[in-house]
């Protein structure tokens, strides 16, 4: 498809798909306003660009050292390299907008009955273009494949073309791959329609590398409705709150550690239990000197729209309809991140995959980051504490996540008597019981530990 072509239908879509997404989560069509062009798409990049490149929101070279993190002459760390780095110098995001229809009954595509639209718009040059036909059943089945591999923690054999992680990487990225060695792009934002949502792109391979390793990832449902501007410097609080006992639903004990890790040498406020209510979040996380809120309890996202998609407080739950109250309070100054710890969503139902990405668009916050699936709380709140010690160094959302999900891929997250030790040496959590020490000993590399945590809106 031409340039003209590409940056037509993107604009096309991108309206539609604003339009279909603020009417599912009830917000005002005035929220979605008009699609935004390529150039405006572009402009974005360039200033996200030079802000990262610049060092905005990086602490010192010396602390960088000490947390592990200094940069690295190799872009987001090469396969040979046992120490994630993140290369600031070598970042450079793009938008990879993601299409899917079925075929028309006279299409060309042969033996396909659908196809795969993707427009890639990269800081600089013309928007490219690309049609991949596709079987619908083969998708379907590779998808369902891997849900289940993943969910029974099996080996996913990716020396083998034909397994379900190196057969949808080629379904969807592997024409798109020249393209993004070309220009060197380092980090995805995916605009991805509806059945497209809950795929877990970090664990699909290209033979070599798992996606989420090569890439810093971040996915929306609506690129119009993503705020876009420039990376936030240093500064604000946390917001930490959590919930370790339930009724009707199983206790996450790690939940007072891990909210102690998280707030650890940072300036933060945390809620724990009985003093976590609607109104500790709701209401607090309102207040302008917040810029993050970690919230590690029960949420649930499920079909029918944000009326029955909830997440559970110390005094019970709350709808996900209720956190639009922080887009009205927070409007000229957005969160910049709401993290969900052990939240789930239906996997593979497309109906339930605007509850999660709903949730930041909901909240007007600039990023989420929740899970596609459920996982054991030691893993989680690893992955959780390792990726805030990342932010907390300047790194961008998209690529503190890759970084922590390099770590657990290469057994550097580890378990050492009753602990669990970081990618530099670096305690992440302490005091696990005997229980929680044998989730722990088997290992955390399997991508089920953490393929399914995922970012959303603005990966920077």
């Amino acid at each position: 498809m031409s340039s003209p072509q590409a940056a037509a239908n993107f604009e096309r879509s991108e309206q539609s798909s604003s339009e279909q997404v603020a009417l599912a989560l009830g917000l005002s069509q005035t929220n979605a306003g008009l699609a935004p062009s390529t150039a405006q798409v572009q402009s974005g990049l360039r200033e996200a660009i030079a802000a990262v490149r610049n060092g905005g929101g990086q602490r010192s070279a010396a602390d960088l050292e000490g947390l592990g993190l200094r940069a690295s002459a190799n872009p987001t760390a090469s396969l040979g390299s046992p120490m994630p780095a993140f290369n600031r110098n070598a970042y450079n995001p793009a938008v990879l907008h993601l299409r899917y229809a079925a075929a028309a009954a006279n299409s060309a595509l042969e033996g396909a009955d659908a196809h795969l639209d993707l427009v890639l718009i990269s800081a600089n040059g013309e928007p490219q273009g690309l049609r991949l036909p596709l079987r619908q059943a083969d998708f379907r089945e590779a998808l369902q494949r891997l849900y289940g591999a993943l969910s029974r923690q099996e080996p996913l054999q990716v020396q083998d073309p034909s397994s379900p992680a190196r057969s949808l990487y080629r379904q969807i990225f592997a024409q798109l791959q020249p393209l993004l060695q070309a220009q060197r792009i380092t980090t995805l934002l995916i605009s991805a329609d509806q059945g497209l949502q809950a795929i877990p792109y970090a664990a699909l391979h290209d033979g070599e590398q798992f996606l989420g390793e090569r890439y810093g990832l971040s996915l929306t449902p609506s690129l119009n409705l993503t705020n876009l501007q420039v990376p936030l410097g240093k500064g604000g609080e946390l917001l930490a709150l959590g919930a370790s006992q339930f009724q009707g639903l199983a206790p996450l004990p790690l939940v007072p550690e891990e909210l102690r890790a998280v707030a650890a040498g940072q300036k933060a406020e945390i809620h724990l239990n009985g003093a976590f209510t609607p109104a500790a979040l709701l209401v607090s996380a309102a207040e302008p000197r917040f810029r993050r809120v970690h919230v590690a309890t029960h949420a649930e996202f499920l079909p029918g729209g944000p009326s029955q998609s909830r997440l559970y407080t110390g005094e019970g739950p709350i709808p996900l309809r209720d956190f639009a109250s922080l887009r009205s309070r927070r409007q000229d100054n957005p969160l910049d991140l709401i993290s969900l710890s052990a939240c789930r969503t239906a996997l593979g139902d497309a109906d339930s995959e605007l509850g999660f990405a709903g949730l930041a668009l909901q909240a007007g916050a600039r990023s989420a980051i929740g899970s596609l699936w459920y996982v054991d709380d030691v893993a989680t709140s690893a992955f959780f504490v390792q990726t805030y010690r990342h932010l907390e160094a300047g790194i961008p959302k998209a690529e503190a996540l890759q970084l922590t999900r390099q770590a657990f891929s290469r057994g550097l997250i580890r378990l050492e008597a009753d602990q669990v030790v970081g990618a530099n040496g670096e305690v992440l959590l302490a005091g696990l019981n005997p229980s929680q020490r044998r989730l722990a000993a088997t290992g955390l590399g399997h991508p089920y530990f953490w393929g399914g945590i995922q970012l959303l809106g603005s990966p920077w």
